[in-house]
């Protein structure tokens, strides 16, 4: 099986068809079994976080090459698999806690999130049967909880697709690996149409109000506005909350600024990862919560 992770995604079908699928009813939860904790995304994987003690204590799974795949700010749903045999699953959250509500029973796909359209989350497959992965196409989660594959087109571009995506605001944005970068698409859900944003951009994906935000040239864009020039060091940086800029530098500090302004809010060491609601913005660190309001 062969990832490419240098980048972070058929036929016209004609008809909706399920995917090689089981359902899975029930599955010891994944997360904080005890008071006083908070799952803490690293990018990478779901940590359990003791917010008394501030610290990560353990991955909600240990298995070796195991990873977690969520979109930004949102992980109602979630997709878990191994990078070596796949066995891909998608999980739902509960408070502290995910649940397995659908295992992927073809071993050599894998199972990406990819947006949220008209509150319908949609999900790329690919597959690694051959000697480079291949888009298989979009699916969505039914009632059933089962996944059910959409009409769309087959054309040159859809075929770049390497399960890299997000949405804001019903809009449907993809990155396309192409001459050996990434580059940042808006298409929809038939994959009919794609409209270059901006080439050669990073896999960090934020928003601002409609506009898709994006790393390039060690800038921070929303659409085709700069937001802040970064520096050299810089390696993260996302807009949250439509308020705040976050980045982060290659040894883990970070620094929170007014999108207004740019006056600098706070920053600090040992980054671990964040978290957004409607009214506050969490900084999780090693030692350390950062919390952040926003306006209501």
């Amino acid at each position: 099986m062969k990832y490419v992770y240098s980048l972070f995604w058929l036929c016209f079908i004609p008809f909706l068809m399920s995917c090689n699928q089981e359902t899975v009813d029930t599955e010891e939860n994944l997360g904080c079994k005890v008071k006083n904790c908070k799952l803490v995304y690293d990018g990478v994987n779901y940590y359990t976080y003791d917010i008394e003690e501030m610290v990560n204590r353990d991955k909600i799974d240990s298995t070796d090459n195991e990873f977690e795949y969520r979109l930004y700010n949102n992980d109602e749903y979630i997709t878990k698999g191994n990078s070596i045999t796949n066995r891909f699953k998608i999980l739902k959250r509960n408070n502290e806690q995910f649940q397995t509500i659908y295992s992927h029973e073809n071993d050599s796909e894998a199972i990406f999130p990819l947006a949220v359209v008209d509150s319908q989350y949609i999900f790329a497959v690919m597959d690694y049967s051959g000697d480079e992965q291949s888009f298989k196409g979009l699916f969505k989660l039914n009632e059933e909880n089962d996944l059910e594959q959409l009409e769309t087109m087959k054309n040159e571009m859809s075929e770049k697709i390497f399960g890299i995506g997000m949405s804001s605001e019903n809009n449907m944005y993809t990155l396309l690996f192409e001459d050996g970068q990434q580059n940042l698409y808006e298409t929809n859900l038939s994959l009919s149409k794609f409209d270059l944003i901006a080439e050669g951009v990073s896999q960090n994906l934020s928003s601002f109000g409609e506009d898709i935000c994006y790393m390039k040239d060690q800038q921070l864009l929303c659409g085709q506005k700069v937001m802040k020039n970064l520096e050299p060091v810089v390696v993260l940086s996302w807009v949250v909350g439509d308020k705040y800029i976050l980045e982060v530098d290659d040894t883990g500090n970070f620094e929170v600024s007014e999108l207004n302004g740019g006056e600098i809010i706070v920053n600090g060491t040992d980054f671990i990862g964040f978290e957004e609601t409607l009214s506050e913005v969490s900084i999780y660190c090693d030692g350390k919560i950062e919390k952040l309001e926003l306006d209501t």
